[in-house]
């Protein structure tokens, strides 16, 4: 398997230097998020700030997969 055939294999959401600059910044918030301590309601925060990272990488990828 070649370098390309493994990057072809992994995700785009996955990778970092696929990700659009609102993934990125989703990625950052929840870092910052993550600093501030141990909490449950924080965990809660975190996840929901992930469901909305899915749902901007599915708006991304079905933009991708149309060609636009």
């Amino acid at each position: 398997m070649s370098v390309t055939d493994f990057n072809n294999t992994i995700p785009r959401r996955i990778r970092l230097d696929l990700n659009t600059e609102a993934e990125l910044s989703i990625r950052e918030a929840v870092n910052k998020i993550e600093a501030i301590g141990a909490d449950v309601k924080l965990t809660d925060a975190i996840n929901k700030i992930w469901e909305g990272f899915e749902l901007v990488a599915d708006y991304v990828d079905s933009k991708i997969n149309v060609g636009l």
